[in-house]
């Protein structure tokens, strides 16, 4: 974080000024902050960054040691829902671009990891984030999709959806579509549940993108690697595509095909139901695939396939086992 700023907090309250400067493009209402309160925007911002774990009274306690500034959790409340969660985000983004160099792998590629954590915010019966679990209790439940810097420690963007709603790879896409506007090279890794055919071929056809996906190696992933034995291999693969249920039941015994459409979830390929498919009405998708062993020789043997769109002279076998590592 060095290089961000030899003073982050210094760099951090620039920024919040000049959120506040702008605070009606972060507020609920354009009315909202226009007069004199005891919790003021930039003082609400930087509370709401600095809590810890503690019950919101505790907090404000450490906050506002003063009692004649401290307010009640209520005035807090009422503050901060004034406040659009879009405002934390221009922050991150801000932070990001105080950073002038990257570290990137081979001087080319910015390293990027996605994933996703349930985070459970306080209850509200109203709130769209309201799950139910199989025992009838609610409560509420947001899922963060983060697309994250492994080398510099960063996180470069983020997705909120409520839990209930989740879609991982569609929150994963966007976020790459987005790193795809900027004119730096990246490469990608993502865990199994990221593997589809519909997130696979995206990728293939962003520009500055490369992927390094882990996916399932028997049961329940793509049946041209389920088959494959237990040994290393590092091959081609090219999977004829279809969204037609007519097409695919008319010819699935006379050529080898996948049909990825969520309408017609039994007949779909088990890896590829996804709930989307952004192409044409046949489409084959191309990848790299490698099978790989990851633990040593004479234990029980355990397997992983990687699937990618790296070049095998810069990115053999083992360099591909390295750098997943690093997620």
């Amino acid at each position: 974080m060095i290089n961000i700023h030899k003073n982050i907090l210094k760099l951090l309250n620039d920024i919040i000024n000049n959120i506040v400067l702008n605070i009606d493009k972060y507020s609920i209402s354009k009315h909202d902050f226009t007069c004199c309160r005891k919790l003021n925007a930039i003082d609400l911002i930087r509370v709401i960054l600095g809590m810890g774990a503690g019950s919101l009274n505790s907090e404000l306690l450490k906050a506002f040691p003063d009692v004649n500034l401290r307010m009640t959790a209520s005035a807090f409340e009422q503050q901060k829902a004034k406040l659009k969660p879009e405002c934390f985000k221009q922050i991150m983004i801000e932070l990001n671009k105080a950073k002038s160099e990257h570290k990137l792998l081979d001087d080319r590629y910015l390293v990027l990891a996605i994933d996703g954590s349930d985070f459970n915010p306080p209850f509200n019966p109203n709130s769209e984030n309201l799950f139910q679990r199989s025992d009838g209790k609610e409560y509420c439940q947001t899922h963060v999709n983060a697309l994250y810097d492994i080398l510099d420690k960063l996180y470069i963007d983020i997705s909120i959806q409520p839990k209930q709603k989740m879609d991982e790879r569609q929150a994963a896409l966007e976020m790459l579509k987005r790193m795809n506007g900027d004119d730096q090279e990246f490469l990608v890794l993502m865990d199994r549940g990221y593997s589809s055919f519909n997130l696979i071929e995206n990728c293939n056809r962003l520009d500055g993108c490369k992927y390094l996906v882990r996916t399932k190696t028997g049961n329940g992933g793509i049946k041209e690697l389920a088959s494959l034995e237990d040994h290393e291999y590092d091959i081609d693969l090219s999977c004829r595509i279809t969204d037609s249920n007519y097409y695919f039941k008319t010819h699935k015994d006379i050529e080898n095909i996948h049909l990825v459409d969520s309408k017609h979830s039994a007949s779909l390929s088990k890896n590829a139901k996804d709930h989307h498919w952004d192409f044409e009405r046949l489409c084959t998708v191309k990848f790299r695939a490698c099978k790989l062993r990851i633990n040593p020789p004479g234990s029980e043997d355990e397997w992983e396939i990687l699937i990618t769109n790296l070049d095998r002279e810069s990115f053999p076998l083992s360099r591909l086992k390295e750098i997943y590592h690093l997620r």
